[in-house]
């Protein structure tokens, strides 16, 4: 199974503050929606529950927690992330999105095979608590230029976005 990590990213690498979305781009929310649409999506029950404890419909929703005995309707729940993965995988997928936050982009980091970063043409500042994206390290992954954005797109409720697809490098460096 392939995994790939989605998440938009305003400037100072910021993803979120813990409690909701610092920002409204309804293009990239639809472009999100279309990426994940039929594949399982693992979050964090942070993340799960920022979005109002609400699975988002026509995936599987895997929510990781340390929380034991957490259940929420709609969701299957993992207590390890092998546990999430394997939750995914046995749902018979070809592939399974990461959604956040922090800190499961950063395990993630280690198995991903794709990452689907959207660039927010936007300053939230960043104050402490804030959730960051994980450094992107140009020597495993490299930008698949024939699927990314060149430039930004227009403005989309409160920014310009840009979508960049980054693939995990070989053991060569290609």
């Amino acid at each position: 199974m392939k995994i790939g990590m989605i998440w938009a990213q305003a400037a100072h690498r910021v993803i979120g503050d813990g409690q909701g979305m610092l920002w409204h781009v309804p293009a990239d929310f639809k472009h999100f929606k279309a990426t994940t649409m039929g594949r399982p999506i693992i979050m964090g029950r942070r993340s799960f529950e920022a979005l109002g404890k609400q699975p988002l419909p026509g995936r599987l929703n895997i929510v990781l927690t340390s929380q034991e005995g957490y259940q929420a309707e709609g969701v299957q729940v993992a207590s390890s992330f092998s546990g999430a993965l394997q939750l995914a995988e046995d749902s018979g997928a070809a592939k399974c999105w990461i959604t956040g936050g922090a800190r499961l982009y950063e395990e993630g980091m280690a198995v991903a095979d794709e990452l689907v970063v959207t660039y927010l043409d936007l300053d939230v500042g960043d104050q402490p608590g804030y959730a960051h994206a994980p450094q992107i390290c140009p020597q495993l992954w490299q930008v698949d230029t024939a699927r990314s954005d060149s430039e930004f797109r227009p403005i989309s409720g409160d920014c310009r976005w840009q979508l960049v697809y980054y693939k995990k490098k070989d053991s060569t460096g290609n």
